[in-house]
């Protein structure tokens, strides 16, 4: 009997929340019989980080194929022809027209790698494709054949795509193509319901296997935040929080886990180094690499921090509640943490960007009898909540 198949399509393999997601399911799909394809858009397979992946995925990457070639740039030109025609007519007479006309300029300018992807999803034909992040989506939805089936899977907030009108038009006009719809909290759910057509489903991302056993004794006196280094983050907004802590409690350090991968990202990084020399609290704040032992090495940590702009859901976050540990976090869009944290319950919400309420959050942890106790008893029952057994159950409900 022939395997059914899925192919997970995703921009990078960067050790990102998304490519976690993606690793989790990709192996838990290997154990349920599944034939597994691991699609990157954006990346050679020898930049991945693929340590997580079960050895019998199979690996694809556009950008390790010979994408150049007279037929291909040809139709690249024709297309980016069509959609300047398209554009000036829909300026004029049509708003969907125009829609229309960035869809197709945005095929123009990814024609090659779209269709190296339909010659893919033609290859396996009845195989059901999850894609993952934009671009990725934005290929899959232009490369999928009648005879796949396609589940997009939004991993984001996005009202941070609104700027863009190519995305824009992708929603009004291309994403009735896939069969099924995956969101990771409801405030995107109804983000989607309200601003287009689109209905799907919100599944929590999982909890992984194999965590250290929560910790529920004398805690160390240090504060962690460990994430990818991005903007998104906000870590400026992190030390003007514990600098406003240390003032009440100078005995307590903050350890900050993380790596920057983009070169934006490195120069922000470095903007947070620079800020964390101004502060009084400076001889308390660390900066650590990312570590595969992050969890064992945090388990007795006094509070876990997020100080986020914006997020989907962020896994640090549901590993450190799964660890025991306090959190704090800001209350950001697109809801990830205000689907999964119930103020006061199992962790503390504060507003987004407000160093005041984020540090007095993390005071009351330390000062206020009990509480620190309470929340950590009472996050640890996201592992039952959220076990990997049972997102995955969630998701072949719609795979299937």
């Amino acid at each position: 009997m022939e395997k059914k198949e899925i192919i997970f399509a995703i921009k990078v393999m960067s050790g990102g929340g998304a490519e976690r997601v993606v690793s989790l399911l990709s192996s838990s799909m290997v154990d349920k019989g599944y034939s597994v394809i691991l699609l990157l858009t954006h990346q050679s397979e020898k930049d991945a980080i693929l340590d997580n992946i079960d050895s019998s995925v199979q690996i694809i990457s556009l950008v390790d194929h010979d994408l150049d070639g007279t037929k291909m740039k040809l139709f690249s030109y024709i297309y980016l022809f069509c959609s300047r025609v398209l554009g000036k007519i829909g300026k004029m007479f049509s708003t969907k027209l125009f829609q229309y006309s960035l869809t197709i300029k945005y095929l123009a300018y990814n024609y090659s790698k779209i269709e190296l992807m339909r010659k893919i999803f033609r290859k396996h034909k009845n195989s059901t494709v999850v894609a993952f992040l934009y671009d990725s989506i934005f290929y899959s939805l232009l490369s999928v054949t009648k005879s796949n089936k396609l589940i997009i899977s939004e991993r984001g907030d996005p009202c941070q795509s609104l700027a863009s009108k190519t995305t824009m038009a992708f929603l009004k006009n291309e994403f009735q193509k896939a069969d099924g719809f995956v969101f990771q909290s409801p405030d995107v759910q109804h983000w989607y319901k309200d601003n287009t057509k689109v209905r799907g489903t919100v599944i929590f991302n999982p909890i992984k296997n194999g965590l250290p056993e929560p910790y529920f004794g004398e805690r160390r006196k240090s504060i962690v935040n460990f994430c990818r280094i991005n903007p998104q983050k906000n870590l400026p907004l992190l030390l003007d929080a514990f600098e406003l802590f240390a003032e009440s409690f100078p005995e307590y350090e903050l350890h900050i886990y993380g790596d920057a991968s983009t070169e934006a990202d490195i120069q922000y990084f470095e903007t947070v180094k620079e800020k964390r020399e101004s502060l009084k609290s400076k001889d308390r704040v660390f900066f650590f690499p990312a570590s595969r032992d992050i969890h064992r090495l945090i388990r007795d940590y006094s509070m876990f921090v997020s100080s986020s702009d914006f997020e989907g859901m962020s896994n640090s976050m549901l590993e450190a509640l799964a660890l025991g540990l306090p959190c704090v976090c800001t209350d950001c869009p697109a809801g990830g943490a205000r689907a999964v944290i119930k103020d006061g319950e199992n962790g503390l919400l504060v507003p987004v960007n407000d160093a005041v309420s984020l540090s007095e959050a993390m005071k009351r942890i330390i000062s206020e009898k009990g509480l620190s106790e309470k929340l950590s008893e009472n996050a640890v029952k996201i592992r039952d909540e959220q076990s990997l057994e049972k997102i995955i159950e969630k998701w072949m409900e719609i795979i299937e």
